[in-house]
């Protein structure tokens, strides 16, 4: 799949940051764009942990492939850990 430049620039400009709640103990910070959510938050004993949630069941069709996917890619450091089309 490829996006468009103004596709992709739309769906930048959406994305929101949700923020960890004092009131609300279950949640951690979170990305959301596209109808997808990215958390990125600090776990005791772990460290760093990054969890993707592709079924929020609001991705939008055109961002979902034929197969049912939705193409992924992960960098560290601007290395590509993960690929996924």
């Amino acid at each position: 799949m490829r996006l468009s430049k103004r596709r992709a620039t739309t769906l930048n400009r959406r994305a929101r940051f949700l923020h960890q709640h004092r009131k609300q103990r279950g949640t951690l910070p979170c990305l959301e764009t596209g109808g997808t959510q990215v958390y990125a938050y600090w776990s005791c004993g772990e460290g760093l942990v990054v969890s993707v949630h592709l079924d929020t069941g609001e991705v939008p069709a055109d961002l979902i492939s034929p197969g049912g996917t939705i193409p992924v890619r992960i960098t560290v450091n601007g290395r590509d850990v993960f690929v996924a089309d």
